[in-house]
């Protein structure tokens, strides 16, 4: 699967991403099992019952050992992700504890300016990077900001053992929000491996077309199962693709953490 396609299946609302994912692959199993049922007798796909059926045990077994490490890959990384944002938005509140420190009449209007520039990348991230880096592109307008922050923390004179102190930690600070700011636009470029995508849509594909070449007298009962057993796996593929993008769509993780921020 490519990057944007990817990005677009994710970025889809649930209802219409059940119609694409879940209802396209059902679509595809039925109409390959109705052309093949058209094309050669039921009594004549008999025969490959008992070859299917082997050939659908094993590759039952491997694909199932290929979805369930998908998903425990896109369920970490989507937990990273939500982590790493709750981290980079405890050390902004951790920078905006420190500005308390800094109460002397001399330092008001740098502890104004500490307090805005904070802010203002606050708000930066939530409503503006938050949308580019869905593509993995960081925002200008978040850049300057965090540039602009940098300054006034770094620049503001201690005064006192207890700013000393703190001037210590808010570099420290102001180094891990740099980081896990880049951990968090970095998200999409390390998300699944194109190989683990090959491998887990090659076998969605093989669960999809073994059903075409079963036989039976009850076509009705092979149509049924086989539509609820490809929905379940469609399901369960739409689940790895939103967990895959952690930043897209309707299940992303939320910017509130950075709009209380910068309020």
């Amino acid at each position: 699967m490519t990057q944007d396609l990817g990005i677009w299946l994710a970025g889809l609302p649930i209802e219409a991403a059940l119609i694409v994912i879940v209802g396209g692959g059902v679509l595809f199993t039925l109409i390959g099992i109705y052309v093949m049922n058209r094309v050669a007798l039921p009594a004549a796909l008999e025969d490959n019952n008992m070859i299917v059926g082997g050939k659908l045990s094993f590759v039952g077994e491997v694909y199932a050992v290929t979805l369930a490490l998908a998903l425990i890959g896109a369920y970490d990384h989507y937990t990273a992700a939500r982590d790493n944002v709750q981290v980079e938005a405890s050390t902004l509140r951790s920078l905006k504890s420190a500005l308390q420190v800094y109460d002397d009449p001399s330092q008001l209007e740098q502890r104004s300016q500490m307090k805005l520039a904070l802010e203002r990348y606050s708000r930066a991230v939530a409503e503006k990077e938050w949308r580019t880096m869905t593509f993995g592109i960081p925002s200008f307008e978040a850049d300057l900001r965090l540039d602009e922050m940098i300054a006034a923390f770094i620049l503001i004179e201690p005064l006192n053992n207890r700013q000393q102190m703190v001037q210590q930690n808010t570099v420290d600070w102001l180094r891990d929000v740099t980081n896990y700011r880049q951990l968090r636009l970095t998200t999409i470029s390390r998300s699944l491996v194109s190989l683990v995508w090959a491998l887990t849509l090659t076998g969605t594909l093989v669960a999809l077309v073994l059903p075409w070449f079963y036989g039976t007298p009850n076509l009705v009962t092979l149509t049924v199962l086989s539509a609820m057993i490809t929905a379940f796996l469609m399901l369960y593929l739409l689940v790895i693709v939103k967990l895959a993008y952690p930043f897209v769509g309707e299940t992303a993780v939320s910017p509130r953490p950075f709009l209380e921020l910068s309020q």
